[in-house]
């Protein structure tokens, strides 16, 4: 056990979710704020900022993840669409709409990167 906190890494919005990269270099938060924001933990520092038009955090414990890879972050919406981003650009991908009708709570990554899966707030689970 560690007796006090080692890093202090400010961030704005209330957190609905941190992910932490595979390399433990980054960590991945997601706010009510609707950003998505990567931080450098070698230097405690925000690295990029991601926003996309449409997208809106829908709840208070939305989920989003890296890739395994780190390459992508990946977060579901209110409105039930799933958002990509490419983390070296900060550029959104795409987004995905579809199956799902309501907010999004989770989303995760196949370990291969192949496959992602999501539920919402109907219980409805989609890979």
């Amino acid at each position: 056990r560690v007796p006090c906190c080692t890093q202090v890494i400010p961030v704005q919005g209330r957190v609905t979710s941190l992910n932490l990269s595979y390399d433990q270099l980054h960590l991945l938060s997601c706010s009510r704020d609707d950003t998505l924001k990567v931080i450098d933990l070698r230097v405690s520092n925000i690295r990029q900022v991601f926003r996309a038009d449409g997208f809106r955090c829908g709840s208070d414990w939305t989920k989003a993840v890296f890739s395994p890879d780190r390459s992508y972050a990946l977060a579901g919406s209110w409105d039930g669409a799933l958002y990509i981003w490419n983390v070296d650009t900060g550029k959104l991908e795409g987004s995905l709409r579809g199956p799902h009708c309501t907010a999004i709570n989770a989303v995760a990554w196949c370990a291969s990167g192949s496959h992602v899966v999501s539920v919402d707030q109907a219980r409805k689970v989609v890979l």
